[in-house]
């Protein structure tokens, strides 16, 4: 069983006139809009229209439960899944880039270890208490000292959190412009949701990948009223501000209506 365009039928106009088209979209969509239904329906119709291509259509999402999701509804709808990723931006990194190209960095390639944030905070005490540092309510990472000791007991452990994910991918994508050119080859579209919550090294890893290829579709949707991470560096981004970064013009929409 395979998608078809009688499935487009559960869209709204504005949905299906989204979901068909081949621009580039920065979308505002509150909740309960159908957003996640939207980047369904337009993967799944990406997937049947180049179904002889084996090009990914990607979903980047803020949580695992977002991601699966997408997995979930795209099978309820029959979906050939093998053209089809979806994850969050750091699983995105470690797939597509920090395991196929360690070897080019010279933090990753003799080896390397993911720690979570429950190691992050067990460092970070230690080293503000061997340093008499009181960090009261605020986080640790934010006092120079103890940051610095911070990524010296990962670089000492080969070890890696998930901001050094980001930032190493950055780092093996700008250094090594090879590996943008690699990666957007096998890519068709980017559609990012709840992108409020984007920061900006999350940005640049992906406009470095379209700037390769400028015929990837990319998709953001989500709601700058709704940011709640602007303390952890997202950064809500406009239309304008984005086409800067990526090289490529996007337009600028709304989903209306109330689906809950």
């Amino acid at each position: 069983m395979t998608y078809n365009a009688a499935a487009l039928n559960e869209l709204n106009d504005k949905q299906r006139e989204i979901c068909i088209s081949s621009d580039n979209y920065v979308l505002t969509a509150c909740p309960g809009s159908g957003k996640t239904r939207l980047i369904t329906h337009r993967l799944a119709y990406l997937q049947s229209k180049y179904s002889d291509s084996r090009k990914y259509n990607i979903a980047i999402t803020y949580t695992n439960r977002a991601a699966d999701e997408i997995d979930r509804r795209l099978d309820d709808l029959g979906v050939d899944m093998s053209a089809i990723w979806c994850g969050t931006i750091h699983q995105f990194c470690m797939h597509f880039i920090i395991r196929p190209y360690a070897m080019y960095s010279d933090y990753l390639r003799n080896g390397y270890k993911i720690i979570d944030e429950y190691v992050t905070n067990l460092y970070c005490s230690e080293i503000a208490k061997e340093l008499n540092i009181n960090v009261g309510y605020e986080s640790p990472l934010s006092f120079p000292k103890i940051k610095v000791e911070y990524l010296k007991r990962l670089r000492a452990n080969r070890e890696v959190d998930f901001n050094l994910i980001l930032k190493l991918s950055l780092q093996l994508l700008q250094k090594n412009p090879f590996i943008s050119e690699n990666i957007s080859a096998i890519i068709r579209s980017f559609h990012v949701d709840e992108f409020q919550d984007t920061n900006e090294l999350q940005y640049k890893i992906l406009a470095e990948i379209v700037k390769k290829n400028k015929n990837i579709n990319v998709m953001f949707v989500g709601d700058p009223n709704q940011a709640i991470f602007g303390s952890l560096g997202a950064t809500v981004k406009d239309a304008e501000e984005i086409q800067e970064l990526f090289e490529v013009s996007f337009k600028e929409d709304k989903l209306a209506g109330c689906y809950r």
